[in-house]
């Protein structure tokens, strides 16, 4: 009976074992990959040419590599250990041992860059079912869970917002110079931007770019859905130098543009204004972007805004 309670205890205390190894595997290859985990073993991955990404598949499962970009090139150091087949822009790894101890590299070329991968063999609790993997750039698009409580204070102003519009459409009027409305009634380009950037729950709307002779026009609004007031240090509008180099944008400088800015500078707690930038007509270069930032009193982070569309059509 001793020997029985002895072999059982064993046994738990193996399993134990086991189990902690699992998820210290599990941890260390997430904070080394610096994973974004969306749903259990399916990660969101921002690409890196200089990283060797981790991947841990499992006997009976394959692992996906979702990719940016079309596979160009795909080699794979022990094609006896694991089986990799390619799709277009998804690679499939399959282990072909239950050796723990069976490892291998794998190396992929995309048309913008390379990435690298560990590949090796481990348990199912802790294999890699889906790696999707993104552009650096494409980051931005993804939205956290600050702007979806930022819909709903949206929805919550609609009616409210809706009832002011014509009243701020009249103060629009009285933001603009008198020569701009001169020149305005002559004819002018004009493009919808619809584009928005929030922070801390401030928004700021850019709403259109007009063209008038050799000035321009940035028509935008700025609503306050925070419970405190909102001041405005300072509107600076410049000229972005921008390189490519592998998956990555790399900004070399930023040129200020000399501009106007007619707005209210606070702005209250749950409430808008409107306001107008103007300046001379820009050329912009091919590697160059028109950038905006908007910034707080007391706060170096700006509002901004990258890559502003500059052609009037």
């Amino acid at each position: 009976m001793k020997r029985i309670l002895i072999i059982t205890g064993l046994l738990i205390f193996s399993t134990q074992i086991a189990h902690a190894e699992s998820t210290d595997i599990l941890a260390e290859r997430q904070r080394e990959n610096k994973l974004a985990k969306t749903t259990p073993n399916i990660y969101k991955v921002t690409a890196k040419t200089g990283v060797a990404f981790k991947v841990q598949t499992a006997i009976g499962y394959i692992t996906t590599i979702d990719l940016p970009e079309t596979a160009m090139k795909v080699f794979v150091g022990d094609a006896e250990l694991f089986k990799v087949e390619v799709y277009d822009k998804q690679i499939v790894v399959k282990p072909l041992t239950d050796y723990r101890d069976a490892r291998t590299n794998l190396t992929v070329y995309t048309k913008t860059g390379r990435l690298s991968f560990d590949v090796s063999v481990g348990p199912a609790e802790t294999a890699d079912f889906v790696m999707d993997f993104r552009l650096p750039e494409d980051d931005a698009l993804v939205e956290n869970a600050f702007q979806d409580k930022v819909r709903q204070k949206e929805k919550e102003l609609e009616t409210q917002y809706q009832k002011k519009v014509s009243q701020q459409e009249e103060k629009v009027a009285e933001l603009t110079q008198e020569k701009f409305e001169e020149e305005l009634s002559k004819g002018a380009l004009t493009k919808r931007l619809k584009i928005s950037e929030k922070e801390d729950g401030v928004q700021v709307n850019l709403l259109s770019l007009s063209e008038v002779g050799t000035r321009s026009y940035i028509r935008f609004s700025i609503l306050n859905y925070s419970d405190r007031d909102y001041r405005i240090q300072n509107i600076v509008l410049g000229k972005e130098t921008i390189r490519r180099k592998g998956f990555n944008l790399r900004k070399e400088g930023f040129v200020p543009v000399e501009a106007e800015v007619n707005t209210e500078y606070l702005i209250l707690a749950n409430s808008y204004h409107y306001g107008l930038l103007h300046f001379d007509k820009l050329v912009l270069r091919k590697n160059e972007r028109l950038v905006l930032k908007v910034y707080e009193e007391g706060n170096a982070k700006p509002i901004r805004f990258s890559n502003i569309p500059w052609e009037v059509k």
